[in-house]
């Protein structure tokens, strides 16, 4: 890696500035969104996406494209020529969970006791307000990037299984680029991230028939017909437990996450569903598991039984997503944890890059603050974060 060009000035209070700013505008998910979100404008990526879009022009960027995943939810690329022709790219998540549990003001932003406080602050607008301030100075110094940049703003990462990083990598696909290197930003406490576990999910239901509680021998209820389906999911946790770390990213595990069923106390229930995650380790097939779990429910399912998947197919067509992993002896992993003085990991959570097996030579997942404070009732990121972020970034994209 090039060391950073030491001709340029960079503001770190600016780091803050620039991450209040995109924590002002609500970017929740849709499907997280609520009463409270709804009160502080349009719910979705729409407005982050466009304020996104002039940052990047303002910083100079030599194209900036809006890729709509769904309506008024786009992506955003903006691409900054470098003086190589090797591509390094960062994506961004551009949504925000729920703020209908916050007990701190979503979207005010402000910058208190050393520290940027909001929705997204943490996960995942630090980098993205960062990166954009960066930018920007180097602009007005008339700088640029060593590598040439590719900076991606995705929606739909905290829910909607994961759209538009799908979506990202088939524009790459269809533009022919390679990406050499491309750092997906997440939490991580400044550890590069080299493996995530994967993920099917599955919706099954149970069927019966409707009968007054007090006459139930006149019915079939359809929640004690799912009973020993979920003891039979618990049974398959309790034995890939027991396997073991079988893998670099463990073993895979099984959870059972949400029930309904009935429509009230003295109705004989016709209908159960749950929703079952299954966490996949390396060279676990999406397939074969869906089918694994279909047969245990079926099994298990004293009458009808409906398996149904929640997530929609990839781009190989598999109903879910197989696991992230590459050697951590890479050299942007390897950069990154020399960088910061950690160590690689690997992650329990879900992120973009499970959408990005084999899109760049190099992957990487890396970011300040903690995967284990976000989604809380409160949310903030350290200031000293930001900074220690930002000489990061700058020695990476050795600006000049």
């Amino acid at each position: 890696m090039s060391t950073p060009s030491q001709t340029t000035c960079v503001d770190p209070a600016g780091f803050a500035h620039s991450v209040a700013e995109l924590v002002r505008i609500p970017s929740v998910n849709p499907l997280h969104g609520g009463p409270i979100a709804a009160a502080h404008g349009p719910i979705g990526e729409g407005a982050l996406a466009l304020r996104l879009a002039q940052r990047l022009r303002g910083c100079g960027a030599a194209e900036v494209i809006s890729d709509d995943v769904f309506e008024g939810r786009p992506n955003v690329y903006g691409y900054f020529p470098g003086h190589t022709d090797r591509v390094v790219a960062i994506d961004v998540h551009t949504d925000t969970v729920s703020v209908e549990h916050m007990t701190d003001p979503p979207f005010d932003g402000r910058i208190e006791a050393g520290s940027v406080w909001g929705r997204g602050a943490l996960d995942n607008k630090a980098t993205l307000g960062v990166l954009l301030s960066l930018l920007e100075s180097w602009h007005r110094q008339g700088l640029r990037p060593h590598p040439s940049l590719l900076v991606v703003g995705t929606v739909s990462e905290e829910a909607g299984g994961l759209a538009g990083a799908t979506r990202f990598r088939r524009w790459v696909t269809e533009r022919d680029i390679r990406i050499h290197q491309l750092l997906v930003a997440e939490p991580t406490d400044f550890h590069p991230v080299h493996g995530l576990r994967g993920l099917v999910l599955l919706s099954i239901t149970t069927f019966g028939k409707s009968a007054h509680a007090a006459t139930p021998h006149l019915g079939r209820n359809a929640i004690e017909t799912m009973a020993p389906v979920i003891a039979a999911f618990t049974a398959e946790q309790q034995r890939l437990h027991t396997l073991g770390p079988m893998t670099a990213l463990g073993a895979g595990c099984v959870s059972v996450t949400q029930v309904t069923g009935g429509t009230g106390s003295n109705v004989v229930p016709d209908r159960c569903s749950i929703t079952v995650g299954r966490r996949l380790v390396v060279d676990e097939n999406p397939h074969s598991v869906v089918a694994q779990l279909s047969a245990i429910a079926r099994q298990a399912c004293r009458g009808e039984c409906e398996v149904v998947s929640l997530l929609p197919p990839n781009d190989e067509g598999t109903p879910g997503t197989r696991a992230f992993y590459q050697d951590p002896s890479s050299e942007l992993v390897r950069f990154l944890a020399a960088a910061c003085g950690t160590t690689p990991n690997v992650a329990p959570f879900g992120a973009n890059a499970l959408r990005y097996n084999g899109l760049a030579d190099e992957i990487a997942l890396f970011g300040p603050g903690s995967i284990a404070e976000a989604h809380q009732a409160t949310e903030k990121i350290a200031v000293d974060d930001l900074i220690r972020l930002g000489s990061v970034l700058q020695t990476w994209l050795s600006p000049s």
